[in-house]
């Protein structure tokens, strides 16, 4: 056997590395080890300390610098993250992350900045903000997706456990920042969902994150009247009237009544796919040719973005058990996905919703599946 490379063993390093059984780098103040998989380096643990007390202060200091110094608390300064300091600074120079800009008439939409601002005071925020970051510099710089992707997850882990356990009740004092929460939560699993390209694993993906965009509702629906109240109620209002209109059209009303004369769902259950589905007929009248009006680009992804939080919570237990007349109206779904494939967080979901759900039906119900299919291959 060739005989084994020689290297230095690393008698220095800190505890966790020795545990885990790997090479430290003894970089100070925490190994890279450590950094990148977010642990607690027990170098930290020895970092010096500023001095403090009257000993450490220089003697043309003056008495109230020194009466500081002796009461100041003793604390740790460590080493700058540079790179979360380069993820703040693409927030603050890019605070739309290419997403659509806001309309003209929404005078009220609150600007880029104001994520930033509320983001100061609420860990939780600026945490999820930093991973957004992070995902959207993924998604620029391919090169080093993978590592903007590793703190991503990271990041998006501290501030899911930092709101789960500080966020316990609503108020007119955290509610915006709650929304913002809410909003680069809801792109972000989008965007985890879309990018795998398992076809037959993608529709358990996408109802984990619609599941998730459900629990987000419950935790803001009793202070929904304070957010539309916010800087940023025009674009609430706004998805909420489109998603609340309803037009049969001709769209849907074929599935519409074999829906409601199947001999499988029970009445509620005809209901929550009937509503489902005409919630979605407000964009399936964007793909006829003579229409009167056509919507912003950002009031069309953000009414698309809001339907699962809208969808009754029984559709999303419908979908989770298979059942074909569910999975047929999540399908006409892949259409507002496919006409925000353009942007970023988007992607090709439209394309690998419908053939995810083709997947996990039966040959019997891949009829329905046509049109669709036919009005995506179609589409500019």
């Amino acid at each position: 056997m060739p005989p084994r490379r020689t290297h230095r063993k690393s008698r220095a390093g800190c505890s966790e590395c020795k545990s885990r059984h790997i090479k430290c780098d003894e970089t100070r103040p925490a190994c890279r080890n450590c950094s990148i998989s977010w642990r607690n380096c027990s170098f930290l643990l020895s970092q010096p300390k500023l001095p403090i007390g009257r000993d450490a202060v220089q003697s043309d200091a003056s008495p109230a610098s020194q009466q500081s110094s002796e009461t100041s608390p003793s604390c740790t300064i460590q080493e700058a993250n540079m790179t979360q300091l380069e993820l703040f600074r693409h927030a603050v120079i890019k605070g739309d992350f290419d997403l659509p800009p806001a309309p003209e008439e929404s005078v009220r939409m609150a600007p880029p900045s104001v994520a930033i601002e509320t983001a100061m005071s609420y860990p939780f925020l600026m945490n999820e903000v930093l991973a957004f970051a992070a995902l959207h510099l993924s998604h620029i710089k391919p090169e080093k997706a993978q590592f903007y992707k590793h703190h991503a997850v990271g990041l998006q882990t501290h501030a899911l456990g930092i709101f789960n356990r500080e966020m316990t009740k609503v108020t007119g004092e955290n509610c915006m920042a709650i929304l913002i929460f809410t909003w680069f939560m809801t792109l972000h699993t989008i965007f985890e969902t879309t990018e795998s390209k398992d076809i037959y694993g993608f529709l358990d993906r996408l109802i984990h994150s619609m599941q998730l965009h459900r629990g987000v509702r419950a935790v803001t629906a009793e202070a929904w009247h304070m957010m539309l109240d916010s800087d940023m109620g025009y674009v609430l209002r706004e998805a909420t009237k489109l998603l609340d209109y309803v037009d049969s059209g001709i769209h849907t009303d074929e599935l519409k009544n074999f829906i409601l004369g199947s001999t499988t769902l029970k009445d509620d259950e005809k209901t929550v796919c009937k509503c489902g589905l005409e919630r979605i007929q407000w964009f399936l009248k964007r793909t006829d040719g003579g229409k009167k009006q056509d919507p912003s680009r950002s009031t069309m992804f953000v009414s698309m973005m809001s339907w699962p939080v809208m969808i009754d919570a029984d559709f999303l237990r419908l979908i989770s058990e298979r059942v074909p007349e569910a999975l047929l109206v999540l399908a006409y779904y892949a259409i507002p996905l496919h006409l925000c494939r353009d942007i970023w967080v988007i992607g090709e979901a439209g394309q690998l919703l419908i053939q995810s759900v083709r997947m996990h039906l039966d040959e019997k119900w891949h009829k329905w599946l046509d049109w669709p299919e036919e009005i995506m291959n179609n589409s500019i």
